[in-house]
C-alpha cells in the first residue's frame, strides 16, 4: 500500500493549482491535470484534501497570506511609514514570486472572483486589507484620515492599472512610473502634515 507521505505534498497540489488558475483560468484547475503536471494519479490528492472545493480555498488562502500579509511583514522592519511604503512598492512590482507571474496571478484571481463569490469574497478582503494598511501609513506620516484615504486608494489602483497592462500593453508597463506616483503621494501625505503642524503653530503663537 502507498504512504501518504509519498507523492506531491498539500503544498505541491496548491502551488500547481495557482499556476493552472493562472495560465488558463478556474476551468484548468482540474483535479486529473494536476495529477499530470505533478507526475501522480489522482488517489494521492484526496490524501492531501477533501475535494477539488477544498483545494479551491487552499489556492485563495495562500494568495492571501503570500501576496498580501507576507509582504506587509518583509517590510515592517523599517523604522519610518515612509521607508516601509517606499519598500512595499518596490516589492509590489516585482515581477515574479517563485514561479509565479504575479501581474497574472492577480488578474486571474480577479477575473475567476468575477464570476464566483468564493474568490469574490477573498477579493474584496484583500482589497480592505491592503488599503487599510496604506491608509494607515499614510496616516502615520502625518495626513489626515480623508487625505490618508485617498492616497492609499489612488496608489492601490495605480498598482492594479499597472498590474493589468502588463499582459495587454507591457510598453505601457513602467515601474518607475508607478514608483514615482508613490513618491509624489509620499510627499503630498508630509506636506499636509507639515501645513498642519505650521497652523497648529500659528494659532498657539
Amino acid at each position: 500500500m502507498a504512504d501518504r507521505r509519498d507523492g506531491p505534498t498539500k503544498a505541491d497540489w496548491v502551488a500547481a493549482g495557482l499556476s493552472a488558475l493562472t495560465a488558463g483560468g478556474i476551468e484548468a484547475v482540474r483535479v486529473e491535470r494536476l495529477a499530470v503536471i505533478l507526475g501522480a494519479s489522482k488517489g494521492p490528492f484526496y490524501w492531501r484534501f477533501k475535494n477539488r472545493d477544498e483545494l479551491l480555498q487552499a489556492i485563495i488562502e495562500f494568495w492571501k497570506r503570500d501576496f498580501t500579509a507576507n509582504l506587509i511583514e518583509q517590510t515592517s522592519h523599517f523604522d519610518t511609514p515612509r521607508e516601509r511604503l517606499e519598500a512595499l512598492a518596490e516589492l509590489a512590482v516585482v515581477s515574479t514570486s517563485g514561479a509565479l507571474d504575479v501581474a497574472k496571478t492577480e488578474c486571474a484571481l480577479r477575473a475567476w472572483a468575477a464570476r464566483d463569490p468564493l474568490p469574490r469574497a477573498a477579493v474584496r478582503e484583500v482589497d480592505a486589507m491592503r488599503t487599510k494598511h496604506l491608509t494607515e501609513e499614510f496616516k502615520l506620516l502625518g495626513a489626515p484620515h480623508p487625505l490618508a484615504e485617498q492616497l492609499a486608494k489612488a496608489v492601490y489602483l495605480a498598482l492594479l492599472g499597472l498590474y493589468t497592462v502588463r499582459q495587454y500593453t507591457p510598453e505601457l508597463a513602467d515601474e518607475q512610473s508607478f514608483l514615482t506616483g508613490v513618491r509624489i503621494a509620499l510627499d503630498a501625505a508630509q506636506i499636509q502634515s507639515h501645513s498642519t503642524d505650521v497652523s497648529a503653530a500659528e494659532k498657539q503663537a
